[in-house]
């Protein structure tokens, strides 16, 4: 292995993006699990006399102990998966809208209408087009860069798509103006059912929501770098 394929290896180790989600039915099935050794566990056995104080403990006891200790391991192992596993936007349905939306742009001849790295031409590009002024930032951080923006069609309405890059990551960030449900810097970053990063917080009247195929943890830092370089 070169020095340029060890550090491609470094920054992947590092980034998160070799990390594999676990598969959505392992959750259905951990429960399912979890629910039938949680019944079999209460239900009496028959024909076993109740062991008496000062009496030697019958062998079923451990039997029992060890059901015991089965369940708990699984219980415990459901609590890990589900403080890990990816939660859905509050929102479902628009994120998915969204992530279609970013899927068909990779999908076409033309994700980017507006191919620039710099922020003063593409936010200009977008006047006239739209009827409110999307904000385009340089993300604050090294690895993360803007080329360019599209117009989309999401939510029943024309939107901004600013887009940026990480690596080989493409990172679409819808911008449209709303009622922001969350409060100014707020960063809320889920994952969709076929695997897309999503992001979601407000700043300044606006909505933002990015979507990647790059890491969970890329996308996080992707926002606090578009936090850090957005004008105070």
């Amino acid at each position: 292995m070169d020095n340029n394929e060890a550090a491609s290896l470094d920054t992947r180790l590092n980034d998160g993006s070799l990390y594999q989600h676990a598969p959505v039915h392992l959750r259905a099935q951990v429960l399912a699990r979890v629910r039938e050794e949680s019944q079999r566990s209460q239900k009496p056995e028959q024909g076993r006399r109740p062991w008496r104080l000062g009496l030697a403990l019958p062998g079923p006891f451990f039997g029992g102990a060890f059901t015991g200790a089965t369940l708990s391991a699984m219980v415990l192992g459901a609590m890990l998966w589900f403080q890990t596993a990816p939660r859905p936007a509050s929102d479902a349905p628009l994120a998915q809208e969204i992530v279609s939306s970013h899927v068909r742009a990779l999908m076409s001849d033309r994700p980017i209408d507006v191919l620039s790295s710099d922020k003063h031409t593409v936010k200009p590009w977008f006047n006239g087009r739209i009827d409110y002024a999307p904000p385009v930032v340089d993300p604050a951080g090294p690895g993360f860069a803007l080329v360019g923006g599209r117009l989309d069609y999401v939510g029943h309405r024309p939107v901004a798509v600013v887009v940026y890059r990480y690596l080989k990551h493409p990172i679409d960030v819808y911008v449209f103006p709303e009622k922001p449900p969350l409060k100014d810097g707020q960063i809320v970053v889920t994952q969709s059912d076929d695997g897309y990063a999503l992001a979601r917080w407000n700043r300044d009247g606006m909505t933002f929501w990015a979507v990647t195929d790059a890491s969970a943890s890329v996308l996080r830092q992707f926002t606090h770098a578009v936090e850090q370089g957005t004008p105070r």
